[in-house]
């Protein structure tokens, strides 16, 4: 019950950076917040993911292997963000 408690907490902070990171792409117009705004959406969406099996029943395998896509491109869109030149 923990576990879901935190992964509900976790998505709410993942929302917040995303709304963070959408006022300052506005504000600034730099490319590598907007890359930290995909990124930060990304991982929310990719909690919910992990927690999709308890609500809908799907597949726990299914689950992981597209969990583990969505964390190879949340890695690059840090990277991207870091890299790129504003």
């Amino acid at each position: 019950m923990i576990d879901i408690i935190l992964d509900v907490a976790i998505i709410g902070i993942a929302l917040f950076l995303s709304f963070v990171s959408w006022i300052a792409y506005k504000k600034s117009g730099m490319k590598s917040i907007l890359f930290l705004l995909l990124a930060f959406l990304l991982f929310g969406i990719k909690k919910t993911l992990e927690n999709l099996h308890i609500i809908a029943g799907i597949k726990e395998s299914t689950l992981d292997i597209v969990a583990t896509v969505l964390e190879l491109m949340i890695l690059l869109l840090f990277f991207i963000a870091v890299v790129k030149m504003d």
